[in-house]
């Protein structure tokens, strides 16, 4: 039986596509470039969830300021009410209360704390798709060399 060259046309109903294999230094220059985007990748979805807790405190604190603001309203509406200021500073004292647990909840529940969440998610899932491309080409670099390795020591034997 006859095979082909390892660099001749590829089978199959295309065309005449020709599909050559890669040298060994177009391969490490695939890897380093594919390496490096990985690296720049991984950094930004890093520094992205580094931003996470100072986001989510930022939401917390407009979230608080919010309903100390909804409170002093409730204030002022109870004195225009005709209750006495006394009564209405615990009216605001008391609505302005948010417990920490409940801010945590709803800055987490935040749509920009969600989107912030999605843009990390995308992030890891690009680095990751370029750490196995990096992979992928190292392992093939290994067997090219292994191969090459391989044909030298049957050429001697011959």
């Amino acid at each position: 039986m006859s095979q082909g060259n390892s660099g001749g046309a590829s089978g199959g109903g295309g065309g005449n596509e020709e599909r050559r294999e890669l040298s060994l230094e177009e391969i490490i220059q695939l890897a380093n470039r594919i390496g490096l985007e990985h690296v720049d990748k991984r950094r930004d979805a890093e520094r992205l969830e580094l931003l996470r807790t100072s986001l989510r405190a930022q939401l917390m604190n407009r979230i608080e300021q919010e309903h100390v603001e909804r409170a002093q309203e409730a204030a002022r509406a109870a004195v225009l009410a005709g209750k006495d200021e006394a009564a209405a500073d615990k009216i605001a004292e008391k609505t302005a209360q948010v417990a920490e647990a409940r801010l945590k909840r709803l800055a987490e529940a935040h749509p920009e704390y969600l989107e912030l969440l999605d843009r990390i998610a995308d992030s890891r899932a690009e680095s990751e798709k370029l750490r196995i491309r990096y992979d992928s080409y190292r392992n093939l670099f290994e067997a090219r060399r292994t191969m090459i390795s391989y044909k030298k020591t049957e050429m001697k034997t011959i």
